[in-house]
């Protein structure tokens, strides 16, 4: 009797584990990859994002440097669906690399996200030469005419884009911004602008890019800083977006 008990006991641990491990298959991995030039450090050292998304969205950040970049990054970039790079950030190094291009490239074509946050690049230029060389080929032309400034902005109406409308409304509220950019592709839609001259662009994104993927560019210095308030609700709303509706939809 105690034989045969023991057997199903060790059937029924099994089974379980079994379920276990087909549940984690099944599961999708909510990872995010996280790319700064000083690596995650305290906040008066402005490095973003300056709250944990881990916290706050149950995502796994994968943190990279051009110090710590290594061959981790294509495997993160895979089980994906953003590629984040921060503020005050030269994004350079990531579109140096060939093979790393190439897993962007994946992340893009997968319906995933590539956001460049406030004031990326090396110098005025905004982008590297290599960013732009990456983006053009995957069909994005870089907005273009960039200029330095404090301003006030105004998002669009929720209903140019899900991500001023969903979970959080917040189209047509205001917010402020260093630079902006006058001049926009085609394809590309202004999410925020100057309140004063709707041809100040401080907030762009262009979906459909190698398919179901999108790129983003930032000029409002509170997103992915403050943890509350209409920044932080934009965030809610980009990572809904992207890892909630968009993998539902696919």
């Amino acid at each position: 009797m105690l034989k045969r008990t023991s057997v199903i006991i060790s059937g029924i641990i099994l089974t379980l584990v079994c379920l276990c491990a087909i549940a984690q298959e099944l599961l999708p991995l909510k990872h995010i990859v996280v790319f700064n030039n000083n690596g995650r450090k305290p906040p008066d050292v402005c490095v973003y994002p300056l709250f944990r998304l881990s916290e706050s969205f149950a995502l796994v950040e994968d943190f990279y440097t051009p110090a710590t970049l290594d061959a981790t990054i294509t495997g993160n970039l895979a089980r994906s669906k953003m590629l984040y790079i921060g503020q005050y950030c030269d994004e350079g190094p990531l579109f140096a690399d060939p093979q790393l291009c190439e897993a962007i490239r994946s992340l893009l074509q997968r319906g995933g996200l590539l956001f460049f946050d406030y004031n990326t690049g090396p110098d005025e230029r905004r982008f590297s030469p290599d960013t732009v060389t990456f983006l053009k080929s995957v069909g994005v032309n870089p907005p273009a005419e960039f200029y330095p400034g404090y301003g006030k902005s105004t998002f669009a109406e929720t209903n140019v884009n899900v991500m001023l409308s969903k979970p959080v409304k917040i189209g047509g509220k205001d917010t402020g911004h260093y630079g902006w950019w006058e001049h926009c592709s085609t394809g590309q839609v202004v999410l925020a602008h100057d309140k004063n001259a709707k041809n100040k662009a401080t907030l762009i994104l262009q979906e459909g890019v190698l398919g179901k993927g999108a790129v983003m560019f930032n000029q409002l210095p509170g997103v992915f800083r403050d943890s509350s308030g209409t920044h932080f609700d934009l965030v809610k709303n980009i990572l809904s977006h992207v890892y909630e509706e968009g993998r539902s939809s696919k």
